[in-house]
This record gives structure tokens, C-alpha cells and sequence, in this order.
């Protein structure tokens, strides 16, 4: 069984230390990795006419209790604590008369009320019903140590934080759109099974049973209207919402939830949320929480231990150009060059080292595509392919690459 932590040390992707237990270190070659998930994310989202925006990664005690997160989470939160807030007029040293405020912040763990107050930073109408809203959300969250376990379980992580502001009779739309994404996702990635499990109200919850009646009524309707398969789980919703749960299905079998989505019907009520309707009165709206991938680094982690390695469009070298000696290398940098110009994350290795040599280290760091040249390439214009995983290799012609090449175009376009 492949182990991310493994295959991540092979490709020189990240690495962890004792100074920051469960957090990751990018290195380079991992960064290319994750921005290229972030940008093809965020080609999505925007398809599916969200907006993107970016919150304070701190907020106030008050806010997180007037959320519950405090009362509900306040263990696995990391808490700022004897921050001082400056009275004093023009940024001048505080004298021994002036107050100082003793606040405490605490790093968010999702973006939710985040979001919220963007939503509220504005008088909303129902013009602008719904409002989507994501972001690339930096979340902390205090897991005991002995829970920690590569990116699978992290203190800090990005997640593709997303929420909608919309009215109750948009609620299958934007669901059927969730699950759209998911499926468009997900098949990028090679997943092509996904099972869908709704998780039902629990014994400690905000909010009253007839608001739990219609967001969980909404869900499985939802699901049953789009004609998704679920299973009900009672007592696993959110202390706030119910939801639906992703559960995408790796090679090895394995079930990995990732996806999610909550119909929320008391946050906009315990923070007065509102939009302007036809009528000219104040209408509340429902919030939909949602995440398609959850957090990156551990959607990395698996995708690593799916594949033992990246596909093509994601892998941070995607081409290794190899010159077998000195007399290909001129053919050798210009076939570089050309898929260089392409848009292709391509690497030249004309040095002195055997070509076989160089095969064994660019397949010991996954490289999905070696391009080896020789003189007889050379003037032929062609190369020999070699794929990572696959015994042998094949001579095509170096037009032919590049029309393989710009086939995946669609994905690369968004990964480069």
C-alpha cells in the first residue's frame, strides 16, 4: 500500500517537523502542485458563478460565541489571548489614563461567520439572490497529537470554503449544482464512484425541530428529485445544520468523505440576516454550507496514495526531456523548448550521467512522461516515450506528442 508521506518524500513535495506538528512544509515542487489545484478550483467555482473573496484568518471571542463555536469547540481552537486594543489618538503610546481592552481572537477553524459578515456588510435585495461566495480558507484547528497523521489529519489546512445566501426555493438548484461540481471534480481526479450519506440532527443542536424538519426535508427531497442514491445517518449533522456527505472511493477500495454541503437555517436567524424581497420587506435567507474537495493537503494525501503518484495534468513535472549523449542534445533542447512554449511543466536532462540512470531517478520521483532523444530521434524528429508505470516504450513522432499533449489542454490550461 503506497504511503503519501513516502511518495511525497520521493517527489520532493513537502515534508513535517516537530516545530509545527501537523502542519505541513511545501517545498517547491509541492507548491506547483497545490497552486495548480487552487487554480483549477478556482476555474470551477467561478464556472458555477461563485465569487471569490478572503477573510480575517483571526476573529473575535464574541463572534465565535454568538456562532456556538466557542461553546462547541473551544478545545480545538487556537485562542489569541491578551491582545490590546490602542485608544489612543493618533497612534500615539497609550498613557497611564487610557483604557486597554483585553480581547481574545481565535483563529478560525472554517470561514463561516466570515462570510457571514461580508454578506452583512451590505443592505442585500433580492436582485442579488443567491450570493456565492468562496474561498481558499486557512483553518486551524487544535487536534490532539496522537490524532495527527501526515495531511490526513492536520492543525492547519486550506479548504475550498464556500457559501451561498439564497432563498428556500433555490435549494435543489444549488444542491443539483454542488453535486454538478462534485461530479466534474472528482472525475478530474480519475474518482469516478462516489457515495452520498446524509447526516441527520443531533442530540445537542441550535435551533427548533421545525427548522430541522425543512433543512433535512430539503435534502433528502433534493437528493430523491436529482436522483441520487443516500443513506440516512442519524446524529451526525452539524450542531447547526444537517448535511450531505461526499464519500468518493479509491483503487484500494478505500471510502474517503470529502465533499459536503449543509442547508443552514439558524445562523440567519441568530444573526439577523436579511435581503430586501419584491415587496419591499425583509425576508430571511437560508445558508448553504458546501465544500467540494474539503481540505487540499489531505485531498493531496490521498490522491498520492490513489495513484502512488499525480496524473499528467497535475504532476509538478509533467515532461522529463532525457538526451541519451551529446550528439541528440541539440534536438533534445529543442524539443524543451517547444513543450516549454506549450504551456508544459518540462525539465532538460542533457547532462553526463548513463540514460539509464536518468530513467531510474525520473521514475523514483514519479515523473508521469519521459521524452528520451537519441541520435536516430534526432533525424527523425521524433521521441521516445517512456510512461511512468508502464514496461517499454514508444517512438512517436514529436508532432504527435504535442497534439497528445494539447488533447489534455482543458485541464492543463488551469494547472501550468
Amino acid at each position: 500500500m503506497y504511503d503519501h508521506r513516502s511518495i511525497a518524500k520521493a517527489m520532493n513535495l513537502f515534508h513535517f517537523e516537530e516545530h509545527s506538528p501537523g502542519m505541513v512544509f511545501w517545498h517547491p515542487m509541492g507548491l506547483r502542485v497545490f497552486r495548480a489545484i487552487e487554480d483549477f478550483m478556482r476555474r470551477v467555482y467561478q464556472s458555477h458563478a461563485f465569487e471569490e473573496v478572503r477573510s480575517p484568518i483571526a476573529l473575535s471571542r464574541s463572534l465565535w460565541e454568538k456562532s456556538g463555536h466557542w461553546e462547541k469547540f473551544r478545545n480545538n481552537m487556537f485562542v489569541v489571548g491578551n491582545m490590546q486594543q490602542d485608544n489612543s489618538a493618533n497612534g500615539e503610546a497609550q498613557n497611564a489614563d487610557s483604557q486597554a481592552v483585553n480581547l481574545d481572537y481565535a483563529l478560525k477553524p472554517m470561514s463561516c461567520p466570515a462570510h457571514i459578515a461580508i454578506y452583512k456588510a451590505d443592505k442585500r435585495s433580492y436582485r442579488e439572490i443567491p450570493i456565492r461566495l468562496m474561498e481558499f480558507g486557512v483553518a486551524h484547528r487544535n487536534e490532539p497529537s496522537g490524532t495527527l497523521s501526515g495531511c490526513m489529519r492536520l492543525r492547519q489546512f486550506v479548504q475550498d470554503d464556500a457559501h451561498i445566501f439564497c432563498r428556500e426555493k433555490d435549494l435543489i438548484g444549488e444542491i443539483g449544482n454542488f453535486l454538478d461540481m462534485v461530479k466534474e471534480v472528482y472525475a478530474a481526479f480519475g474518482y469516478e464512484k462516489f457515495a452520498i450519506r446524509i447526516s441527520l440532527r443531533p442530540e445537542q443542536r441550535f435551533g427548533s425541530d421545525a427548522l430541522w424538519d425543512r433543512a433535512e426535508a430539503a435534502l433528502i427531497n433534493a437528493c430523491q428529485v436529482l436522483g441520487y442514491a443516500y443513506e440516512l445517518l442519524p446524529g451526525e449533522g452539524a450542531y447547526y445544520a444537517p448535511k450531505i456527505e461526499v464519500s468518493l472511493e479509491d483503487r484500494l477500495g478505500r471510502s474517503w468523505q470529502c465533499g459536503t454541503i449543509q442547508v443552514d437555517f439558524n445562523f440567519p436567524q441568530i444573526f439577523e440576516l436579511s435581503f430586501v424581497n419584491q415587496e419591499g420587506k425583509l425576508e430571511q435567507p437560508v445558508m448553504v454550507h458546501q465544500a467540494v474537495l474539503g481540505s487540499i493537503e489531505r485531498w493531496i494525501g490521498i490522491l498520492l496514495e490513489n495513484q502512488g503518484g499525480l496524473p499528467l495534468w497535475l504532476a509538478p513535472v509533467q515532461v522529463a526531456v532525457a538526451s541519451i549523449s551529446e550528439k541528440s542534445a541539440d534536438w533534445a533542447e529543442a524539443v524543451f523548448a517547444r513543450l516549454r512554449r506549450m504551456g508544459i511543466r518540462a525539465e532538460l536532462y542533457a547532462d553526463d550521467a548513463t540514460i539509464s540512470k536518468k530513467i531510474r531517478e525520473l521514475s523514483e520521483r514519479k515523473v508521469p512522461l519521459i521524452a528520451i532523444v537519441g541520435e536516430r530521434e534526432a533525424a527523425n524528429g521524433t521521441v521516445n516515450l517512456r510512461h511512468l508505470g508502464v514496461s517499454g516504450q514508444e517512438e512517436v513522432a514529436f508532432a504527435q506528442l504535442e497534439e497528445e499533449l494539447s488533447s489534455c489542454q482543458n485541464y492543463l490550461a488551469v494547472a501550468r
